[in-house]
């Protein structure tokens, strides 16, 4: 067994904690029969009793809403101190109406704060209402920038770490996108499209408004500007959309992720990786790029410390978000060489963030393990490959000082919402360097434990159950299923607020990894291309079942509920079995062609991976569409969504709702002004769990049977 082999059964075989066994039972779940008859008429939400088993238990919808959410962070490159920004949210309960608000009592804040890197007092930099987004350190670590609305458009300001006014970075018309400093400090790039000329204005102007659908996308450039402001320097040439960058150490390359569209599709799936000049763009050397029509997505580029090397994470073998090659590269004076080592071959692993080590001869990477995330040193050797321990943890948004030692990242645990941490990666010790939401600790903060099960064609399974406190006496507790999004996605280990909020009214939650599920290998995550719909029942009601058989569940008590992805298992669901009591359903894929052609996202080169096919060619979406099914659907059903949402469209859910109501299946809808593809605005979300618990709760109040 060589040392990838080997890492890969280290990471692989383990998780933060053990699975419990869970018995299948050997009876297969098939789809019931739906009897004929018409069910009798729906009651308003606001008619319905809330009659919920623990309903005063924390947290409360109005807890969740509240959390506090780490919006970003940053370390200095001397790994002295460490930028955050904090979003809140607070609720006036004194606030009254008025003709023209919207926020129902709701102000939400978002600054941003420093911090020593040991520990100590937050101090705030930035307040008033925009929201601060994206902290950067200069590379001497005495200033910080960041991006603000200004007038309608975001704009990069700076301001000393000493505290003092913002000052914004003068930019002209451009709409400031991805940014960061020069290597020198002098400067910033930046990404963004270029401004509509007087013409162009002109002329849209005479047609009214009108443009072409889907054809109309504006490329995105790379730009350079000095810290005083001014005119920005076009760096890129030729007409291809700049997707990301990183600046060479020494100042005098750049490598660019490139696409041939700005359109998402394109710029998203098909890309290749280039090193132009700093100084005048035009000296191009090719690095990578995929071959045909398989995706090639570059998840980030790095340059190691000493500027010989270039890394970059990727998925090349198909699939849009598994990224599990990390390739270096080495480049030499004269460009790339033909020197070049996937450092996670062997490991068949999800790949996160990374960070080079100080001395350029080794890369730290987060890496999803089945339902926790570990981090993994590699050097570039491939030798000596190790886990540095971080405990039961899940990561995201890494960044790291010049040595390396020291990552800042945002950390939960299943007890513990998400809050700014720092990694020392040579002593393996993970630190909090403020609680976000300390109140948490007075929750009623339910266990959580790793089940495992056998579907029925013998495929193993596992996904985390969320055990309520307060389990009705003498009877196992009532079972809210809720399978992940994506689908190219995992319920993970970390704070779950949708599970404590139903644990704490008395009620487990369920949240299956079923196949096609990330973080447990390559073929796990392509078993369910083709056969959506299919797969994920095979996958969840066996684990359902084994719930049930072990005395975990209650077989009368089984309530559904799942959002985007989820909202289309929901869907699916729905119209194949009645053994749920109630469902929720939120901005699910309800028909496929129908997402196909209206989504921002999910067509083409999408298709191809997901459905072996597009509509026109192949008969998975007919096989996996939910809609068709929706004659048997019988269980009362909840529906939200936001319209204006362009990932999973508005249309959808009305889809969903007109079904319903012309089977006279119970089901309410409510609709979200404003939001896109999940409720941002605190009134919505607060909204949205108290008529989702309350829902629920009536279900379960009424006799079974």
């Amino acid at each position: 067994m060589n040392r990838s082999i080997a890492l890969a059964v280290l990471l692989i075989g383990c998780t933060a904690t053990a699975p419990t066994p869970v018995q299948a039972p050997t009876a297969a779940t098939d789809p019931v029969a739906i009897p004929a008859g018409t069910p009798a008429p729906w009651p308003p939400i606001a008619a319905l009793p809330v009659t919920g088993l623990r309903t005063q238990t924390r947290p409360l919808p109005l807890d969740i809403t509240s959390l506090r959410g780490l919006r970003g962070a940053a370390i200095s490159r001397d790994g002295s101190h460490v930028a955050y920004v904090v979003r809140v949210p607070s609720f006036d309960p004194k606030a009254k109406p008025t003709p023209d608000d919207t926020k129902g009592g709701w102000k939400v804040e978002q600054q941003l704060y420093v911090i020593d890197r040991a520990g100590g007092t937050p101090v705030q930099l930035t307040f008033g209402d925009d929201p601060v987004n994206s902290p950067r350190f200069s590379p001497d670590g005495k200033t910080l920038a960041f991006i603000r609305k200004h007038g309608a458009k975001p704009a990069l300001h700076v301001i000393a770490l000493a505290g003092g006014e913002p000052r914004i970075v003068a930019v002209g018309d451009y709409e400031v996108q991805r940014y960061d400093w020069t290597p020198d400090g002098k400067s910033f790039v930046f990404t963004a499209a270029r401004p509509p000329s007087d013409d162009d204005k002109a002329a849209q102007w005479r047609r009214g408004g009108a443009h072409t659908y889907d054809r109309e996308w504006k490329q995105t450039h790379l730009f350079v500007v000095p810290l005083a402001g001014g005119e920005p320097r076009h760096v890129n040439r030729g007409s291809e959309t700049v997707v990301d960058y990183a600046w060479s150490p020494d100042g005098k390359r750049i490598a660019l992720v490139l696409a041939a569209s700005a359109d998402p599709v394109v710029a998203g799936a098909f890309q290749r990786l280039v090193v132009v000049d700093a100084a005048d763009g035009e000296t191009v050397q090719e690095i990578d790029q995929g071959r045909g029509q398989t995706p090639f997505i570059i998840g980030r580029a790095a340059w190691s410390p000493d500027g010989r090397r270039l890394a970059y994470t990727l998925t090349a073998r198909g699939g849009l978000s598994e990224y599990d090659e990390l390739r270096v590269q080495a480049i030499g004076a004269s460009g790339a060489s033909a020197e070049r080592v996937d450092l996670a071959a062997g490991l068949d692993l999800e790949l996160g963030g990374f960070a080079w080590a100080g001395d350029s001869r080794s890369v730290i990477a987060a890496v999803t393990a089945r339902t926790a995330t570990k981090l993994v040193r590699l050097p570039i050797d491939g030798h000596g490959a190790r886990e540095i321990p971080i405990g039961k943890r899940v990561l995201g948004g890494i960044d790291a000082d010049r040595t390396g030692r020291y990552l800042i990242a945002g950390a939960s645990t299943f007890d513990r919402p998400t809050s700014p941490a720092v990694i020392d990666t040579e002593r393996g010790t993970v630190t909090t360097l403020v609680e976000l939401n300390p109140e948490v600790a007075r929750w009623t903060i339910a266990r959580t434990e790793i089940v495992s099960w056998k579907a029925r064609d013998g495929a193993t399974l596992e996904g985390i159950l969320t055990v309520t406190r307060d389990p009705t006496a003498g009877s196992p507790p009532p079972l809210v299923v809720i399978p992940h999004g994506g689908p190219d996605a995992s319920s993970l280990e970390g704070f779950d607020a949708w599970a404590q909020l139903f644990a704490a009214r008395g009620y487990s939650v369920f949240e299956p990894n079923y196949r096609g599920s990330t973080g447990y290998g390559r073929a796990f995550y392509e078993a369910n291309r083709g056969r959506f719909g299919e797969i994920e029942q095979i996958d969840i009601e066996s684990g359902v079942d084994a719930l049930i058989a072990s005395g975990k569940a209650d077989a009368h008590r089984l309530f559904f509920a799942g959002w985007s992805w989820g909202g289309y298992i929901s869907t699916w669901m729905l119209g194949h079995t009645s053994r749920y009591r109630a469902f929720m359903i939120g901005a699910g894929v309800v028909d496929t062609i129908v997402q196909y052609a209206t989504s921002d996202i999910n067509h083409a080169a999408a298709a191809d991976w997901e459905y072996k096919g597009r509509p026109w060619s192949t008969d998975t979406f007919e096989r996996s569409n939910p809609a068709r099914s929706l004659g048997h659907a019988k269980s009362p059903v909840l529906i939200f969504h936001g319209e204006n949402d362009t990932r999973v469209p508005f249309a959808n859910s009305q889809i969903l709702y007109r079904a319903l109501v012309d089977k006279g299946v119970p089901v309410t809808f409510w609709t979200f002004p404003r939001e896109p593809h999940g409720p941002q605005e605190p009134a919505h979300v607060e909204h949205l769990f108290e008529v989702w618990t309350s829902f629920f709760d009536a279900e379960l109040a009424k006799p079974s049977g």
